[in-house]
């Protein structure tokens, strides 16, 4: 894969590339000497966030990032992200010319992991998630992102991990865009859109991740169970 990222970065414009994991692991490199791992385990973390956070798809073909000095290519594939660090003038057309071949070609040499964890595992039940009367009730939690937090807040949206809304659309036999919540015994309930989001570490799994301007509307708190409903 090294030699494909090298034939990238001859690119007139492409500063550095990389290859990230769906968990945000580099799986390779061809960047400038002065980006540490530590910075570059940084980096795929931020483009996996951003990328789910904005629920960008794979039918998207290349999401373009810009900043004051140059422009952040990031094109999506099975398994996989290929990171592109670029100057600000690169000529984008050209270089997806170049993009769409070398995917194919690092799509074949993807680690067998990437491929396995592209299949979800069907989700289980969250524990405690149903009582006798049949409703759907999952426990809040917070993201330890408090900026992150902040941002799909003042969205106003929650956020589910990817099993935790495999599991609802089970239950409910139905697919959504928005849920709606009710704290039963402070007699508060709203209705909001959902963010799906990877959650690497699946520390959310089996609940509902709110910011702060939703947890005192619910009048919630972390580690209390909601009604969820479609």
């Amino acid at each position: 894969m090294q030699e494909i990222l090298q034939h990238i970065n001859s690119v007139e414009g492409v500063i550095g590339s990389a290859v990230f994991s769906r968990k945000g692991d580099v799986l390779v490199h061809a960047l400038p000497a002065l980006i540490d791992a530590i910075s570059l385990k940084k980096v795929a973390g931020l483009t996996l966030e951003c990328a789910h956070g904005l629920q960008i798809s794979e039918s998207l073909d290349i999401l373009d990032m810009r900043y004051s000095d140059g422009r952040i290519v990031v094109k999506r594939f099975p398994g996989a992200m290929l990171f592109l660090l670029c100057s600000k003038n690169i000529n984008l057309q050209v270089l997806a010319i170049t993009l769409n071949l070398a995917v194919k070609k690092l799509e074949a040499q993807m680690p067998t992991e990437a491929g396995a964890a592209h299949q979800s595992a069907t989700p289980s039940e969250p524990a405690e998630a149903l009582l006798d009367d049949g409703v759907l009730r999952l426990s809040i939690s917070h993201l330890a992102n408090k900026q992150a937090s902040a941002s799909f807040d003042s969205l106003g949206m929650i956020a589910v991990s990817q099993p935790t809304s495999q599991y609802i659309n089970d239950y409910y036999k139905s697919t959504f865009k928005k849920l709606t919540l009710t704290n039963a015994g402070a007699g508060t309930s709203g209705i909001f859109p959902v963010m799906v989001m990877k959650d690497m570490d699946q520390q959310y799994d089996g609940t509902i991740v709110v910011g702060p301007g939703i947890e005192k509307k619910l009048k919630v708190s972390e580690g209390d169970k909601v009604e969820v409903r479609i």
